[in-house]
């Protein structure tokens, strides 16, 4: 088939037929990223990571090879398991084992020993592609080209796929455009669209050509099945004279409902687009204005730890469903009770209460995943890509923040890779919310522990052997008039000294010219005046416990009350 640019509309709904297939593909992308992050763990494994990477001729990698960079180009031989990530993956020599990869365009010129297991935008076997056991894969463009060869079977979910190559065991496909030009040793089980409910989705820009092929499923003269052909389109499928089939055809029409006429095409996908950044950005300015310290703790969560942010994104979001359920059970339990007692009233206020909380905790997980989630890591996105992982100026905030949100929408776009992309983002962003949250409401405890034990005056603070919190009026001469972590805090002093005003202490002596006889409660004991149970307490918004508030001394000097007439 020629060559050609592809015609820009908008996604296919035959994509509501393929629930199955949509999950596997969502699995297939976390177990990609499961397994680069499990990498490090592995022990036995190579791991490299650079802009540009490269596996020479003669190079051979005896262990497993994890890659991240641009462009990765595998010239020589791996022994063990090739997992990569990239812009652009092109595999000419051999990996022995399984090739695991996600990228933007992946290119198999070589020998994949095991199975293949590909994430990108475009994928290509070329002539002399050589894939020992299955082939599973999703993404925009899927080719096999003449020469190519494929072991097992192959499952793959895309907008379009042209099969030239070797199949040599069964082909399940999802798709709005399905080509079979080559030899196909297994039987070929498809959901395809059809030129009535068709267009052609956005098309990526990538180095490779590539083809065009027409909507539905369509069998060249090339074409030889060795099994059953079964598949499921709104036409019938375009049959070539030549084409061989050696097992039975099974059709089965879908019929499409009318839907409303809307703008289809580059306009479709600009609206679409404009829509969502339109709605995100205003989010995230309010974000970046009411709640800063949220937004921000936000991202330098999932900046400093990005992995425990998924995973207790995917326990808040699987919490949160049984929380609606136990709810709804809850509720419906007391009601039956309440309802047995004659509490017919009450039974109804349970209900309505109960019904209440879940669509509370449903607005706030829609909140959190559709807003707040793709808010969040699109700052922590900008900032890294504009080097300031933390800006100062509210501008430079924004700023990230559009940055973000432009990348997030133009990966939103691509079909298949969209819905895993807004998946992972929800997952990070509500897991980074829940920990900042978490971390914020454990130091915000500790914060009022440590005011507690530094202010001795506040609420509970009297266990410290506080006198001003004891019950009486003056302290020890020790004691009073000294921080908690003062000589004598917490334990009696000794006793006093009386003398000239120039030799007494600081604090806890009695006013200026009188002497322990002049006293009015006479000579202090060691245990202070609560041991005599004599001393009156303090008068009651006093602004110190022995120093009434209209006196101008020092707040150290405590004068004693007056001797009564």
């Amino acid at each position: 088939m020629e060559t050609q640019p592809v015609p820009r509309t908008s996604p296919v709904p035959f994509l509501r037929r393929l629930p199955t297939l949509l999950s596997l593909l969502a699995l297939l992308a976390l177990a990609l990223t499961g397994a680069l992050l499990t990498a490090p763990a592995a022990g036995a494994a190579e791991i490299r990571g650079e802009d540009t990477v490269v596996v020479a001729a003669d190079e051979v990698v005896d262990d497993d090879l994890y890659v991240t960079g641009g462009d990765v180009v595998v010239d020589g031989t791996v022994r063990g398991d090739l997992l990569v990530a990239g812009g652009t993956v092109t595999i000419n020599g051999t990996v022995e084992g399984d090739l695991m990869a996600a990228a933007q365009t992946v290119v198999i010129e070589g020998t994949v020993g095991d199975d293949a297991r590909v994430a990108s935008q475009v994928l290509l076997l070329g002539e002399g592609a050589r894939v020992t056991d299955d082939l599973v894969t999703a993404g925009y463009s899927i080719e096999t080209r003449p020469g190519a060869e494929i072991g097992g079977d192959v499952l793959l979910g895309a907008y379009q796929a042209q099969l030239a190559g070797t199949v040599e065991g069964d082909v399940t496909a999802g798709a709005a455009a399905l080509a079979l030009a080559g030899a196909i040793g297994g039987d070929v089980q498809a959901d395809v669209g059809s030129a009535d409910e068709v267009g052609a989705a956005w098309a990526p820009t990538t180095g490779v050509a590539v083809p065009r092929v027409d909507p539905g499923l369509t069998l060249t003269d090339g074409a030889r099945l060795d099994g059953d052909l079964s598949y499921r389109s709104g036409t019938e499928a375009t049959i070539a004279p030549g084409a061989e089939i050696a097992g039975q055809v099974d059709y089965e029409q879908v019929v499409v409902e009318d839907e409303a006429v809307a703008p289809a095409g580059p306009l479709a996908l600009l609206i679409d687009g404009l829509r969502l950044f339109v709605t995100l950005f205003l989010v995230g300015l309010l974000a970046l204005w009411l709640m800063p310290r949220a937004t921000r703790g936000a991202a330098g969560v999932l900046r400093a730890r990005p992995w425990l942010s998924l995973g207790w994104g995917a326990l808040a979001v699987a919490g949160t469903a049984v929380a609606l359920f136990a709810v709804l059970v809850v509720a419906v339990l007391l009601a039956i009770a309440l309802g047995w007692l004659t509490l017919g009233g009450l039974a109804a206020a349970v209900v309505t209460t109960g019904v209440v909380l879940d669509l509370v905790l449903v607005l706030v997980l829609v909140l959190a995943v559709a807003l707040l989630a793709p808010v969040v890591v699109s700052f922590t996105a900008g900032g890294l890509l504009l080097r300031d992982r933390d800006p100062a100026r509210f501008g430079k905030r924004v700023l990230a923040l559009a940055l973000g949100l432009l990348i997030y929408v133009l990966l939103r776009a691509v079909p298949f890779l969209g819905a895993v992309v807004a998946l992972l983002v929800a997952l990070f962003g509500v897991g980074a919310l829940v920990v900042w949250a978490w971390d914020a409401a454990r130091r915000g405890r500790a914060r009022r522990r440590a005011d507690r034990d530094d202010h001795p005056g506040a609420p509970g603070a009297a266990a410290a052997g506080d006198p001003r919190h004891t019950g009486t009026w003056a302290g020890t001469a020790g004691s009073v008039g000294r921080g908690p972590a003062g000589p004598g805090h917490g334990a009696p002093a000794g006793p006093p000294r009386w003398g000239p005003p120039s030799e007494q202490p600081a604090q806890g002596r009695p006013g200026p010219g009188l002497s322990p006889q002049d006293h009015p409660q006479g000579p202090r004991s060691p245990q202070g005046p609560r041991a005599q149970g004599s001393s009156p307490a303090p008068p009651e918004g006093s602004s110190h416990p022995t120093r009434p508030p209209w006196s101008g001394e020092d707040p150290g000097r405590r004068l004693p009350p007056e001797p009564p007439r």
